[in-house]
């Protein structure tokens, strides 16, 4: 029974020590956030959502008979509308923004293609159609205090007076920014 008691007598000390004493331990937490030097493509403001990523949108020449007088114009729009952009933070001063030739094109001349029957086309920084857009070529672009640079992109198809068959003709090009 000794050591009952003396078993006793220490949690009986230890019990009264912990109800005496208080006793504190801190420590930290690290939070992190990691932002890259990097670019975000947009549609007129609104970041693009991540089920269309790889989708800078639509350049749409319309619905037309089979010849034309005049060159058809069009100019990008994005999946929800909004024009073609580019946010950067701070850190980018820069990117150049460069456009292959297209799944029809000849390395030459890019092509609306419906099939073995193809249309050419040209591409534009303006719409006045004098600065163009040659197929593999760096086009520079400068970032000024993170805000949005817009990325004008303009088609044209030139007058056609030769009747061609009924279809719709698409190409599908890459676009590539580089920062």
């Amino acid at each position: 029974m000794r050591i009952g008691n003396r078993a006793l007598a220490a949690l009986g000390s230890l019990l009264l020590l912990a109800e005496g004493a208080q006793a504190a331990i801190s420590g930290q937490i690290q939070a992190r956030l990691v932002i890259s030097a990097s670019c975000e493509v947009t549609h007129g403001g609104s970041n693009v959502p991540e089920s269309s990523l790889g989708n800078f949108g639509l350049l749409d020449f319309g619905q037309h008979g089979p010849t034309w007088n005049a060159p058809l114009s069009a100019s990008i729009s994005g999946s929800g509308g909004g024009r073609l952009g580019v946010a950067c933070n701070p850190s980018v001063t820069g990117f150049t923004v460069t456009i292959n030739g297209g799944l029809n094109g000849d390395g030459n001349t890019r092509r609306l293609s419906n099939g073995s029957r193809t249309i050419p086309y040209r591409l534009f920084l303006d719409a006045s159609r004098s600065d163009s857009y040659s197929i593999g070529q760096q086009h520079n672009f400068a970032v000024t205090s993170g805000a949005q640079v817009p990325i004008p992109v303009f088609g044209s198809v030139v007058a056609n007076t030769r009747a061609l068959p009924a279809g719709v003709y698409t190409d599908t090009l890459t676009v590539t920014l580089d920062w």
